[in-house]
Parts: structure tokens; sequence; C-alpha cells
């Protein structure tokens, strides 16, 4: 009896942690249409699942509309690490890209905060060195600490060093106009290392304005429109 009364005990104990650990779990929802000089050429759609210091993202990034009918493109990505005081470290990162005429996969893991590559197309000689980006993220991570829902003391405070594997990009939010129920950030995306000196004559720094809208106590990206080399790019929430 007492054996039993043991086991009963165990079980209900493990059913409660059970459901414990599935309320811990937050999974949140982004969509993005994806505009390029007023015209719709794609979507950004992505969810982040957040549990205890864990976090797991995946991610699409895909034609759509006018871009379909001159050229298709599909990416996806999944990114996993710890949270730590809000700060975001990847452990691992894989993507998978279809630009119709060339397909690519692409994986990265992290030791000691050092990201180690592994793809089947060859370094090029100008590509930044993975062995000198430690503490840097990888692009999915990055997407979510620039798109993601946020408080108010937490705006436009980001400062992001970004490496996909082969660049290394800077992101940095400043400049913050808060409404009653709105917010403005400024920001720039500044290419670092891992491009040829003709892309860097192309251009170095691309600013960007990211909007938000309140709700409740969060502020949530409703646009984030930036200047790109081909032309003004804007992505807005569904």
């Amino acid at each position: 009896m007492k054996n039993k009364q043991k086991l009963f005990i165990v079980s209900c104990v493990y059913a409660i942690l059970i459901c414990a650990n599935t309320l811990s779990a937050k999974t949140e929802q982004y969509s993005f249409d994806v505009f390029l000089w007023g015209l719709k050429v794609g979507e950004l759609v992505y969810s982040i699942k957040k549990e205890s210091n864990q976090y797991d993202i995946s991610g699409i990034l895909r034609s759509k509309g006018f871009a379909r009918v001159v050229t298709k493109y599909k990416f996806v990505a999944q990114t996993q690490g710890r949270l730590s005081k809000s700060k975001y470290y990847p452990s691992s990162y894989s993507e998978k890209s279809d630009t119709g005429r060339r397909k690519e996969e692409k994986s990265i893991v992290y030791h000691k905060m050092i990201p180690k590559i592994t793809s089947a197309k060859a370094p090029k000689p100008h590509w930044a060195q993975p062995k000198s980006q430690k503490g840097t993220v990888d692009p999915m991570t990055a997407i979510h600490l620039v798109m993601g829902d946020r408080i108010e003391k937490a705006l436009c405070t980001q400062k992001i060093n970004l490496f996909d594997g082969a660049r290394r990009i800077e992101i940095i939010l400043s400049k913050i106009n808060i409404q009653k129920n709105s917010a403005q950030c400024r920001g720039d995306y500044i290419r670092q290392d891992g491009y040829t000196d003709e892309e860097m004559k192309e251009g170095k720094i691309f600013p960007f304005t990211i909007n938000y809208i309140k709700r409740n106590e969060i502020y949530a990206v409703e646009s984030l429109e930036i200047k790109a080399l081909r032309g003004r790019t804007k992505f807005t929430r569904r």
C-alpha cells in the first residue's frame, strides 16, 4: 500500500511539473508584409517560444505579390539559445535558402559565444573570420531583437552585433520619440566586416525608422522602413 501511495504522489508531482512547464512556455507570433517602393514583394513570418531560460525562434522570409512574377525566393531559419537578464545568447542556428536558381544550407553552433560555421559553400577571402565574432548573434535572433514587442524602458536601446556566417553587421537604435499611444525609433544598419571594397563603396550605413503602437503596456512594431540599395523597403505588421 505504501508503495502505491508513493507512486501516486510521485505521479501527481510529475503531472503538476508538466503542467507548470506547459504554462510557463510562452509563444509569440509575428507577421509582416514586405514592400519595395510601395509594391508588395514578400512576407516575413516568425514565432518565438520562451520557456524558463531558453528560447527557440523559427521564421520564414519569402516572395509574395509582384515579386513572384519577377523572381521567387524562400529563406527558412531556426535558432535556439538561452536567455539571461533579458539578453539572448544563441547556441545553434540553421538556415535554408532557395532563390529558384540556387539552393543553400548553412548552420552555426556556438561554443563559448564563438560561432562555428558548417556550409557546403567555400568561404570567400573577404568574408569575416568566425573566430573573431565572439558575442555576435545569428540573423533570426537579430530579427527578433529589432522587430519584437518591447516595454517602454527597453525602447530604442538595442545595440546588436550580427554575424550571418560571412558578414558582420552592427545595428544601433537611438533617437526615441514617445507619444501617448505610439513611439518612433531611428537607427542605423552598419556594414562592418566581410564585404568587398566595392560593396563598402556602394554603401556602409543604412538608416532606418521603426514605428511602434502601444497596446496596454507593450509597444508593438507597426512598421520598419529602411533605405536599402534596391530602394526604400518597408515591413508592415499585419
